[in-house]
This record gives C-alpha cells, sequence and structure tokens, in this order.
C-alpha cells in the first residue's frame, strides 16, 4: 500500500524544534514554552482526497491504541512504529470506504447506528459504566457514534465489493480437502448431556429421577442452572481432553448416565448419546467450515484488488516527518 502514497505535504517545522506528545491520557503539541498551538494539532499527517488526519486526530487515536501497554511498551519504537502504520491504513481505507459509497448511493442510517449503540450499552450494568468507559476511551458520545457510523459503512463497502464473488464449487471444496485433511483430524469424541445444579444434596436427588427412567432431556429443562439446560442439556460433541471434568464421561458406555461429579462450576450428571473414534473428519461433516473459509478467501483477495486499484485512482499524501514526530509520553514522565 505504501508504495502508493506519495510523501509530498512539506513538514511545517524542521524537526527537533517541537516533539508531539500522544499521552496515554491526553493528547497535546508541546512547544518550548507554550503547549496547544493550534498551528502544530491542526498540522495534516495524511489526507486522501478532501479526507485530513490531522496530529491532534492521530494523536488521540495512537493514546487509544497504546493503552493497554505499559508505559515501556507504548515508548517502544517497534510498538510505536506499528501502531502509527495501523492508523494511517485505516485512515486510508476508511477514506476511500466513505468516497466509494458516496459514489454508489450507500448509506448508514440512524436507526442502524442506534442499533448498535443499544447493543453495545445492553452489556454495560448501568449507563454510568458506560459513560465510563467512553470517558476512560477519552470519546464523546458523538464522536463514538461517529466511529459506528464509519465502521458500519465500511462494512457495507465490503459487501458491495464482493458481491459478485462466486461461491466455492464442489471441485474447490473438495480440493481444498483433500490438500488439508490433517488440519481436520480430530480425537475421540462423544455427543453429551448434561444437567448442572449448584447443590450436591439437589444434584443427588435428580440423580435418583434419572434413576428411575425420567427422561433425561426433561430433567435438564427443568433443574439444570447451565446454559443449555433449556435446550434439553445438549452440550453436543466433545473431544477427548478439551476439559477435564468432560473427560470422566469418556468412561460411560454410550448411552450411559454418570454418578454425580464436582468442578469448578457446580454438581453435574452426564449422558452419552454418540461415541465417535479419532480420525480425519468426512467431507460431508467439515464443508461448511471450508465453504466459510473459501467464500472468505475470495473476497479478501477481491477487496485487496479493489483496494490497489482505488489506491492508484486516488490521491493521497502523507507526511512521515510529522508522522515520525509524533512520540510518547507516560503520565508522571518528567
Amino acid at each position: 500500500m505504501d508504495s502508493f502514497i506519495r510523501d509530498d505535504i512539506k513538514n511545517p517545522v524542521k524537526s527537533g524544534f517541537f516533539y508531539f506528545i500522544a499521552s496515554l491520557f491526553f493528547a497535546m503539541v508541546f512547544l518550548p514554552g507554550c503547549t496547544g498551538n493550534g498551528r502544530f494539532t491542526n498540522a495534516v499527517v495524511v489526507q486522501v482526497n478532501e479526507h485530513k488526519l490531522t496530529t491532534k486526530k492521530m494523536a488521540e487515536l495512537l493514546a487509544r491504541q497504546l493503552k493497554s501497554l505499559d508505559a515501556l511498551a507504548a515508548k517502544d519504537p517497534i510498538n510505536l512504529s506499528r501502531a502509527k502504520e495501523e492508523i494511517v491504513r485505516t485512515f486510508i481505507i476508511n477514506s476511500i470506504s466513505k468516497d466509494y459509497a458516496k459514489s454508489f448511493g450507500i448509506v448508514v442510517s440512524d436507526a442502524e447506528i442506534d442499533a448498535e449503540v443499544n447493543a453495545t450499552r445492553a452489556t454495560y450494568p448501568d449507563d454510568l459504566s458506560f459513560r465510563r468507559e467512553l470517558a476512560q476511551e477519552n470519546l464523546s458520545l458523538n464522536d463514538w457514534r461517529d466511529e459506528i457510523s464509519t465502521s458500519l459503512l465500511s462494512k457495507k463497502v465490503f459487501l458491495k465489493v464482493g458481491e459478485k464473488i462466486k461461491k466455492p464449487t464442489d471441485v474447490e471444496i473438495r480440493s481444498y480437502f483433500e490438500k488439508n485433511k490433517e488440519h481436520y483430524r480430530r480425537k475421540d469424541r462423544i455427543f453429551l448431556r448434561q444437567i448442572v445444579l449448584d447443590d450436591l444434596t439437589k444434584a443427588q436427588t435428580v440423580r435418583e429421577e434419572v434413576a428411575k427412567k425420567k427422561d433425561f432431556s426433561e430433567l435438564a429443562k427443568k433443574y439444570s442452572v447451565s446454559p443449555e439446560g433449556k435446550q434439553g442439556g445438549v452440550v453436543g460433541w466433545i473431544e477427548r481432553g478439551s476439559v477435564d471434568i468432560f473427560d470422566k464421561a469418556f468412561q460411560l458406555p454410550l448411552g450411559g448416565v454418570s454418578q454425580v461429579l464436582e468442578s469448578a462450576y457446580g454438581f453435574h450428571i452426564f449422558k452419552t448419546e454418540r461415541r465417535a473414534a479419532s480420525g480425519i473428519a468426512s467431507l460431508d461433516e467439515v464443508r461448511p467450515q471450508i465453504i466459510d473459509l473459501l467464500q472468505a478467501q475470495k473476497e479478501q483477495i477481491e477487496f485487496m484488488g479493489w483496494l490497489d486499484k482505488q489506491l492508484r485512482s486516488v490521491r493521497v499524501l502523507k507526511n512521515a516527518e510529522l508522522i515520525q514526530a509524533i512520540n510518547v509520553e507516560t503520565r508522571g514522565q518528567k
């Protein structure tokens, strides 16, 4: 991608005259004797057609991207360079996507944004926790909505670019399977149901009900406290060695029911319904996975080809010196 980016914007100041601080908590331009000089905070580091990325915005994005790292790692030149490259790459792709979307009338509605906002809000215990998280990310609600809009628009553009891609053929699916059979080798498996209780006495009572030939799935729906209880306790196919407590179910005969077994999750009663020996899965078993994988590969190839074509036709300017001058300072640094 960088081969199509021209470093045409002249650096507004000589290297060493100032340095830019992207704090993990705030961003500002620092000059000897003054701070917050608008001339430098609003300097353009990347421009794609009419879309501009300023030093201030890039510093904010950099601070957020490095937030999860400790102070030493955040200032590591390799980590810093990678973060900057990712920010620039994302800005270029988003800018190209916006122009493409405009030319094809692709839009994101307020309702779509609201749905995404509400879905995210629902993962927080209350609105205060949600807003606190935004504050920690140094994001206003409007800025966050703008980011969601950009993300949704990019997804729509990706789908538009790939809408003419043909589905993988049977020949392609079988060819991939034959070349990658070892990827689909499986260990011994059992198809498992379980009832999980949070009390030993309750579990023993339910186990007695099972012993009386009561329907296992109905007892799971009625008593199990685990999420799959509502589906009759169906855990599904489990490979040997995947979870310690499930390994004990491999000792049961086909159709067998375990005694009450304790784990960190509670008290379990298992029932094995099917068995499958170790070996390579059949093509029919893994066909959906292969179709998804091949489709994703085709979409990625199509998108990269589209992006390469777009980069050759748009005007992309990058101020490499100014980007290089952006450094990181952590709170408490002298």
